[in-house]
This record gives C-alpha cells, structure tokens and sequence, in this order.
C-alpha cells in the first residue's frame, strides 16, 4: 500500500505526491483509492491495530465518527456492516451494541429518528454545529 496526497484531478487522473516518493500521475482502477487522511477507512488500511484499540476503549466514539463521515442516516445494522467491514470484530460490535445505542440515543451530536430496527442515526445533532460565539 502506497500512501500520498492527491494534488491535482482531471477524471479519474490523479497528481499524487507520494510519502515515500515523488509526484506521479496515477489512473484510479481496481487496485487504486482515494481515502481522506484520518478517516476510519484510511484507519483500517493503515493503523487497523490502532482502529481495532480505539473501538476497544470506546466503542461509542468510533461509531460517532461512522455517522460523521456517513453522507447518508445509518441504522445500526448499517454501523455494524461499515465497522465490520472497517475490521471491528463482530463479536466486539455485538457485545458492545446496547451501551453504543444507550450513548447514541443521548447524543446531542446524534439525531435519531424511527423505532425499532428502523431507527436511524445522523451526525448533526444540535453540539454538532459550530457557534460563532465560541
């Protein structure tokens, strides 16, 4: 895996400065992704040890950063596939869901909306937004 930053795009051309290289054009394919730095995705493929430790000490707030970086509501079989497919155990998810759902249901940042296995979870509750006061 190669990690760099992206300087330039033109379609699917990419100007990427690599961190351990120079610049190079690069055609995004099968093999090719562009990840932003300090995602749970970019996470997972570069410190998933670190990931996996971070849902160990606190579940709720990798979730929390799941539906920050989710453009869409989530429900919680969705967090669970995301973070699964992220590297979180599914053990670990499971066993670690009612204290997740306790926390997320009480979130100010967390707007939650449904019942039951339709409850859907968004990031944007009312702290979530910036006050020009602060």
């Amino acid at each position: 895996m190669r990690v760099g930053t992206v300087l330039d795009q033109d379609g699917d051309l990419y100007r990427v400065k690599w961190d351990d290289s120079a610049e190079e054009e690069v055609h995004l394919g099968d093999y090719e992704q562009v990840t932003p730095r300090g995602s749970l995705l970019f996470q997972s493929l570069v410190e998933p040890d670190e990931l996996r430790a971070a849902f160990d000490r606190d579940p709720s707030a990798v979730v929390i950063r799941a539906l920050q970086e989710s453009a869409t509501p989530m429900t919680g079989k969705d967090l669970k596939e995301t973070l699964t497919r992220l590297g979180i155990d599914d053990k670990n998810y499971r066993a670690a869901w009612t204290s997740i759902r306790k926390v997320l249901m009480n979130d100010d940042r967390v707007t939650v909306e449904g019942t039951g296995a339709g409850t859907t979870f968004t990031s944007g509750g009312e702290t979530a937004q910036s006050n020009p006061d602060d």
